[in-house]
């Protein structure tokens, strides 16, 4: 039995690829045969159905170059990719496909694929990673404020204010996008959406999606394959250990301000805690030059580091912050450090809460309050016996939640429910 997994990127960026790659495997190790339908990169993992995924754009650059001719090009694709309509109109010819999994699609693959996969039959299933299909701009920010203006299908509120990247013509293209796939109904064609956390699932509601559609899943992780790499490191640290007198505490991810980093460097100010930053983004030159300015020399900017180094880093730490001040969904940053029995402390926020059980397997604050933050840093890092004891409690829970037994019953039991039949293409 074929299904069909449809990701913007088909190589490691982001946490959403994370899932992506692990619900692979655990598909595979079903029965399950995955068909990649996503975009060409040369970063992209080797698959023999490449030859369907369609050309990946640099909407980057097409806002950075403003303009009618960017402006057209922007529209053109990212609200209605036609190739990737025609392209997976050759695939299904191709390919008997069970049913669909899909996960961040907008701007690259588009939700339009979901009318083409109708038009055959096949049932759609979408794991949601953010919140694009109710916030245009989709992360409920705005300026660099929570903000749920959009509510009751406002998005107009979204150009208004110019929520995309500070650009109206960005923010308007995404007014338009929610508006066209909304009144259009397409939303209302898939049979399940998954959703990693409580909190996500809640917001969908809120803002009027089908209350059956919406499924708590969680996330899924790849534990295993995690301890060994774990294991691999632990082993090399043996040999040549760490200096003892670095202690540290870390944060990894995006380098933006909505991350609450600048909560963070200020809650460490004045202190000679250490603490090393790794990730790089569009507001890293910003921070970079707010360290100076303020002559810290115990904030490090490690910049990008590769997945082992972070595993390395993170096993070397006191704790892991999370210091959010947006609607953080359900963090691989935290998952992957609870996993590791790394106590997370993490602002009270979106879904971290969910993971982050405060006194338990890390400490939670309220986002954006630098002295909260500084005491609960404090109360880890001047009692090393207590953060300990919550990174043991932090591996059990995180475990319950992301295994891959827990994650395959639930996925199996909305599979059960949908509406699979022979594929054949449906005249419209």
């Amino acid at each position: 039995m074929k299904v069909l997994l449809a990701s913007w990127s088909w190589y490691p960026v982001g946490g959403d690829w994370t899932y992506v790659e692990n619900v692979k495997r655990l598909y595979e190790s079903k029965g399950y045969e995955v068909v990649p339908f996503s975009t060409k990169n040369e970063k992209n993992i080797p698959t023999d159905y490449d030859e369907y995924f369609i050309k990946s754009y640099d909407y980057k650059q097409l806002n950075a170059n403003k303009g009618i001719k960017s402006g057209f090009n922007a529209l053109k694709n990212s609200v209605v990719s036609f190739e990737a309509l025609k392209n997976l109109d050759k695939l299904l010819q191709n390919n008997e496909i069970a049913f669909a999994h899909l996960n961040i699609i907008h701007h690259w693959l588009t939700p339009a694929i979901v009318w083409k996969l109708k038009q055959y039959n096949i049932p759609v299933i979408w794991s949601l990673h953010e919140y694009k299909l109710i916030c245009p701009e989709g992360s409920f920010v705005s300026d660099g404020k929570i903000c749920e203006k959009c509510y009751n299908n406002q998005f107009y509120h979204c150009a208004l204010q110019k929520c995309k990247k500070q650009s109206f013509l960005a923010s308007m293209l995404a007014s338009m996008d929610a508006y066209f796939y909304h009144l259009s109904g397409v939303y209302k064609k898939v049979d399940f959406y998954l959703c990693p956390s409580e909190f996500l699932l809640k917001k969908f509601k809120q803002f009027g999606f089908d209350e059956k559609k919406l499924v708590l899943s969680n996330l899924y992780y790849d534990i295993p394959l995690l301890d060994e790499s774990v294991q691999a490191i632990k082993l090399r640290m043996e040999q040549q250990p760490p200096s003892p007198s670095e202690r540290f505490i870390l944060y990894v991810g995006r380098i933006e301000k909505i991350k609450g980093i600048f909560t963070l460097i200020d809650a460490v100010k004045g202190t000679d805690i250490k603490l090393k930053i790794a990730g790089t983004g569009p507001a890293l030159e910003q921070m970079q030059a707010y360290v100076a300015d303020n002559n810290m020399t115990n904030v490090e900017f490690l910049g990008h580091v590769a997945k082992t180094r972070v595993y390395e880093l993170t096993l070397q730490a006191e704790c892991v912050v999370c210091p959010s001040e947006w609607y953080e969904n359900y963090p691989f940053s935290v998952i992957e450090s609870l996993l590791m029995s790394k106590p997370v402390i993490g602002a009270n926020i979106g879904g971290i809460p969910e993971l982050v059980l405060d006194g338990k397997t890390g400490l939670l604050f309220e986002a954006g309050d630098v002295a909260q933050l500084k005491e609960k840093i404090l109360a880890l890092w001047n009692n090393p016996d207590y953060a300990q004891l919550l990174g043991a409690n932090a591996r059990e829970h995180a475990r319950q939640r992301v295994n891959a037994h827990t994650h395959w019953n639930m996925l199996s039991s909305v599979i059960d429910q949908l509406p699979i039949k022979k594929q054949e293409k449906v005249l419209s």
